[in-house]
């Protein structure tokens, strides 16, 4: 039967079916994580022989034959759509930004605990919802009730953002799928648990796997999605790097809970 995950180095991508307390590529203790295997690989073991002689004639097929190289062209002569986006209600978030948030784009946000990150992003879909944009909140942290209590105080618009309270990866894509949001808001992606991975919530192979499954899902159906991401001790956004490498625009809200302000800054905006 085979493997339906494997485990991949998070230092050198060194990638064995075995976990190893050390790994054999670079030699870094720890650093092995379990995550989904590509579906090629899935499949490999389930063709057997005949299908691998299958294979190497395809490859010969393509030898032998001519095949067109693809076409290339300046990038003068590629036409530059504009991303439509759509208005948070909130000024200085829509100015991070670049103007707003474009359809299919994923946003990380990470800050530390208490910093504010549930309440501007449920203000932002509240005021998304008022201006007629599908929305959905998807809370790993709280419950409905709990979201409730602080919608309350940010406005009409705020309690009319449908929620669900769910940490099951699967059901939140279903849901995804079902209802088709303009907007998303996961909040955190480190509380999302993917079943085919034996990791625990939060660890770098199911947060790797979780980000993944929703982008793909969000750029199919023109998702705008913002992944609340928590921070480390030292300030930096918790998880793989490869997250940051995955999303579309990084923020970081920051700033002393004894002061009236905060500061939202872009680390990254593919979009700005």
């Amino acid at each position: 039967m085979a493997r339906e995950t494997m485990h991949s180095c998070t230092q050198c991508g060194f990638q064995s079916a075995q976990w190893h307390g050390r790994c054999p590529g670079c030699g870094a203790w720890n650093t092995l994580v379990e995550e989904a295997a590509p579906l090629r690989a899935r499949g490999a073991g389930a063709r057997g022989a005949g299908s691998r002689g299958a294979a190497g004639g395809a490859v010969r097929r393509r030898r032998g034959g001519a095949s067109a190289a693809p076409a290339v062209r300046p990038l003068r002569e590629v036409g530059a759509i504009a991303p439509k986006r759509m208005s948070t209600g909130i000024g200085e978030l829509d100015r991070v930004l670049g103007g707003g948030l474009v359809p299919g784009s994923l946003v990380l946000l990470g800050g530390s605990p208490g910093i504010g990150k549930s309440t501007l992003t449920n203000m932002a879909l509240g005021h998304l919802a008022r201006g007629g944009h599908r929305t959905l909140y998807v809370s790993g942290e709280e419950s409905a009730e709990q979201v409730r209590l602080r919608a309350e105080r940010l406005g009409s618009g705020a309690l009319a953002v449908p929620i669900l309270a769910e940490t099951d990866l699967q059901a939140v894509l279903a849901a995804l799928d079902a209802e088709a949001p303009q907007v998303c808001v996961v909040d955190s992606v480190q509380t999302l648990h993917a079943p085919e991975l034996s990791g625990a919530p939060g660890s770098v192979g199911q947060v790797r796997e979780v980000a993944a499954q929703i982008m793909g899902l969000a750029k199919a159906r023109a998702i705008a999605v913002i992944l609340v991401g928590h921070v480390t001790k030292e300030g930096a956004l918790a998880g793989p790097r490869v997250l940051e490498h995955l999303v579309d625009c990084v923020l970081q809200f920051e700033g002393e809970r004894e002061r009236p302000y905060r500061e939202l800054r872009a680390l990254k905006n593919r979009f700005g």
